[in-house]
Parts: C-alpha cells; sequence; structure tokens
C-alpha cells in the first residue's frame, strides 16, 4: 500500500510504503507526525459532512495547502484523494474505501485523560452540545473503552513481563496500574509505561488485529534506551503477526533496534528520512537510508568533539 503526499503543511512530497514495518526517521518540524496524521485520516470511514470536520479537527484549520493532497493506494488500488485548503468554503472530497482501520498514539498521557473524556461523552449526550477537543485523542480513547467484535492480537502477556504490572480499571472504573500488589493512580504512573498500557488494552479491546494499521508518533519519547528496545522488540511482534506499524521516530536507539529485530525475525521493513520537506528513501535503498539517518542523528556528537578539542586547545595555549 503506497501513501503519497504533495504540498501538505510541512511536506512538499512523501512516497512511503505501508507494507510491515514503515519507519521514518528525522529531526523535528520535518513532517512526520504530518504522515501518520495523513495515513489515520485516509482510514477514517465517516460520511461527508463529518469528515470535513475530522479533516479540520486533525489538521487544524492553520494548515493551509493551495494544492495539497493525500493519495493512498491498497492492494486493490482503491484510492483516496483529499484536497487541504485553507478556504473553510472548500470542501473535501473523498474518494473510494480504505480496508484498514487506522490507530494513531501520539501520546502515552492520553491515559491520564479516560476518565476526563468519558465524562465529556456523558455531557454531550445529555445536553445535546458538540465540545470541541483533540479528534484523535478522542479516537483512542473510545478504542480503550470499547471492545471490538473482531479477533485481537494477543500481546497482554509481554507487556505484563516488560512493565512487569498490568493496567486495569479499580472497582470504581478508573483505570489504574497493578504491581506488586498495589494499585497506581494514573497521574502517579510512570509515562514511559503508559505507552505499554495503551497498546496492552487496545489488545485486550481487540483493536489491535490484521484489518490495523497502527502509528505510533515518537514512540520512545518518554523511554530509557534500554525500555526503546523492548518497545521496538514489541513492535516488531505485532507486525510478524500480521499488524501494519508505522512508527516516526527521532532516537538513534529505537531506529537500530527496529532495524535489527526486524531482520531478525525476517519481517517486511521500509526505512525514510524526513528531511528539507521531503520523506523518501535514498536510491531506493534501506541501507543507505539508514546509514544517512544515523549520519543526521549523529550530529550532536560531532557538536561534542568539538566542543572537547576547542578543550584541548586552551588547556594547551594556557
Amino acid at each position: 500500500m503506497q501513501l503519497k503526499l504533495k504540498n501538505i503543511g510541512m511536506i512538499k512530497e512523501a512516497d512511503v510504503e505501508i507494507a510491515g514495518l514503515t519507519v521514518i526517521a528525522g529531526e523535528n518540524d520535518t513532517g512526520k507526525s504530518t504522515v501518520g496524521k495523513a495515513l489515520y485520516l485516509a482510514c477514517v470511514d465517516t460520511n461527508q459532512a463529518r469528515y470535513t470536520d475530522i479533516v479540520k479537527a486533525i489538521f487544524s484549520r492553520n494548515l493551509h495547502s493551495s494544492n495539497g493532497d493525500i493519495l493512498l493506494l491498497n492492494e486493490n488500488r482503491t484510492m483516496h484523494l483529499e484536497f487541504l485548503k485553507h478556504d473553510d468554503s472548500i470542501s473535501y472530497p473523498r474518494v473510494g474505501s480504505c480496508e484498514f482501520d487506522a490507530i494513531m498514539i501520539e501520546t502515552p498521557l492520553a491515559l491520564n485523560f479516560v476518565k476526563f473524556f468519558k465524562d465529556l461523552t456523558l455531557i454531550e449526550s445529555n445536553v445535546n452540545v458538540d465540545i470541541d477537543y483533540p479528534y484523535l485523542m478522542k479516537d483512542l480513547i473510545f478504542k480503550l473503552s470499547i471492545k471490538s467484535k473482531k479477533n485481537g492480537i494477543d500481546i497482554k502477556d509481554m507487556i505484563v513481563s516488560i512493565v512487569d504490572g498490568k493496567f486495569k480499571e479499580d472497582e470504581r472504573g478508573d483505570l489504574i496500574f497493578s504491581k506488586d500488589d498495589k494499585n497506581i493512580e494514573m497521574v502517579n504512573t510512570a509515562t514511559g509505561i503508559k505507552y505499554f498500557g495503551i497498546l496492552q488494552l487496545l489488545s485486550e479491546k481487540n483493536h489491535i488485529n490484521k484489518d490495523t494499521i497502527l502509528i505510533l508518533d515518537e514512540p520512545e519519547v518518554h523511554l530509557h534506551p534500554k525500555w526503546q528496545l523492548k518497545m521496538a522488540e514489541l513492535i516488531v511482534e505485532l507486525v510478524k503477526n500480521g499488524v501494519k506499524v508505522l512508527v516516526n521516530s527521532h532516537s538513534p536507539y529505537m531506529i537500530e533496534a527496529l532495524q535489527r529485530f526486524s531482520e531478525k525475525e525476517q519481517i517486511n521493513n521500509d526505512f525514510y528520512l524526513a528531511e528539507d520537506g521531503y520523506i523518501k528513501k535514498e536510491n531506493d535503498s534501506n541501507s543507505e537510508t539508514l546509514s544517512k539517518i544515523f549520519e543526521k542523528l549523529s550530529e550532536p556528537f560531532d557538536t561534542f568533539e568539538d566542543m572537547e578539542s576547542q578543550r584541548m586547545e586552551n588547556l594547551l595555549n594556557g
């Protein structure tokens, strides 16, 4: 399945294969998250009127694109085409239907707001109002709360083993993290562990399956490098079981771990570099792309070396 973007936000052009594990690496503000949002948007299944609102909710009204478009080609050559323009009077036409259900995780802090969103939903239904709040987080929390009728991929035991605990509801229906016979409230649970908790709960609710595209936006942000390797191993396990996963990252630990684990399990992987408005492979080669990715991500160490050289020079010169 091929995702093509042109003139969307920071992106001048992107051409990304979604076939197993897809990894986009790059600095901040290079369009990585925009690709994830575009992929999610291409898989939204709703009516045209509501769809226009979702486009604005995901990308905001400030995304000005005079001729931006998103094109998704799947195995059946079905297409999605979106025109994103800053003029509110222009509609957002849509063609085709996506056979996948997309889930995007922007931040593990979503677990802090499960009860909040449940209360908001109750208010909306009782007083017949439409409250404007982050669509992607709302959709994720809905999936964390409602069980799917599909058969899910069971990764609960693997996650429980990694975090040495389990996420569950207490007797009041509030979400907690249970570890060593202690129940820890979400606000007091480590942020990095919450990312594993989201995946555990999605697994329990059967929302992670072979019809899922899982979009993970910088999952390494709150994780120690050792835990990044555990997350990479879990991601590869999902892909091994048929889930399509898109990972945006700027961590060399995460990227190398994804490379090594995916090659070990012999699953399909595609690596891309986000730079100067373009998201692409180098000469259509994973190895060349990874080489350039690691070169870019090692630039801070070059700065340290320059600082050390300057320090030694100052010492020698008295």
